[in-house]
């Protein structure tokens, strides 16, 4: 039978991933707001450097991918034991985006500053990572 410090430890860890997956998925809510919203507005693009036109329809799928991540990371942060694959992807997809943005920041195809925040993302998988490793370990 576990002991009090054990079952508030558990019951404070439970709470502790369950936040972690609410913010990222109000991370991704956001960030396919700041897709819809602000990159395709071409006075924001101006302000950013970036001289290319938006492609509308890419930035949407993009916008809904980030959506439809983020209703998946809801979805876990109400079920922790379930849906485990949709963290490995989003483990996978995070260092994705992460790299994509500063690899092409290194190759001045878009403002660093458009980069930044994907440095939340990357914190995001690191994140997922240790979750996933802790509930393997709790598993076990």
């Amino acid at each position: 039978m576990p002991s009090d410090f054990e079952r508030a430890l558990t019951e404070s860890r439970t709470r502790y991933y369950r936040a972690l997956f609410l913010a990222s998925a109000a991370w991704n809510a956001l960030a396919a707001g700041a897709v819809l919203f602000l990159l395709t507005n071409a006075m924001f693009r101006t302000r950013l450097g970036i001289s290319n036109p938006a492609d509308p329809l890419s930035l949407q799928l993009l916008a809904s991918c980030l959506l439809l991540f983020g209703l998946g990371y809801y979805g876990v942060s109400r079920a922790l034991s379930k849906n485990h694959g949709l963290v490995k992807l989003g483990v996978i997809g995070k260092i994705a985006v992460f790299l994509l943005f500063f690899g092409h920041a290194l190759a001045g195809t878009i403002p660093v500053t458009l980069a930044v925040p994907s440095v939340v993302d990357l914190l995001f998988a690191a994140l997922f990572l240790e979750f996933l490793v802790h509930w393997r370990r709790e598993a076990q």
